[in-house]
């Protein structure tokens, strides 16, 4: 299948409009890498659209403030259509990020979708040290923390309050 057609099907699969045998095609272990880029790059597009619309939204702002009664009521009109149409996409998106979140889980547990919670969050825990380690971010105390509980040990307890040892709010 080439990508267009498999990006309609993920579209389609988003909206719950694809079929089961679709659903099974998107989800062979083989299309799951896939279909992950799918997702990340249709939310992105969709991050594009309402950045563009937002744009949109500022210059007819600008172009109707100083019409007059005139450009009030097409400021107003124009508004209306904006939000609708960002409401819309921002509706959609968040059903493309939910399914996204999906097929990670999918990924994460060798395509089986049989992750246990607290595997789940272990991977999480573990998926975050790695980051942290990658990015050479320096851990606060509470990282520390995080990671030492996949070890079966609590330290949380003992983490004081001072800005030394925990994000700034």
């Amino acid at each position: 299948m080439n990508d267009d057609a498999f990006a309609r099907l993920i579209a389609e699969d988003v909206k719950n409009n694809s079929s089961v045998s679709q659903r099974e095609f998107l989800a062979m272990k083989s299309n799951l890498n896939r279909w992950q880029r799918g997702l990340i790059a249709l939310s992105s597009n969709l991050n594009q659209q309402i950045a563009s619309i937002e744009s949109d939204e500022h210059a007819d702002v600008s172009r109707y403030i100083g019409m007059g009664e005139e450009g009030s009521m097409l400021l107003s009109q124009s508004i209306e259509y904006y939000a609708a149409k960002k409401s819309k996409i921002r509706r959609f998106k968040f059903h493309v990020d939910k399914r996204l979140d999906e097929v990670t889980l999918m990924i994460e547990s060798s395509g089986d979708g049989q992750l246990s919670y607290a595997e789940f969050l272990k991977a999480a825990i573990l998926k975050h040290r790695e980051m942290m380690d990658k990015l050479e971010l320096e851990p606060t105390e509470i990282d520390k923390a995080l990671w030492a509980a996949v070890n079966n040990s609590w330290q949380f307890d003992s983490i004081e309050n001072s800005s030394n040892n925990v994000y700034a709010s």
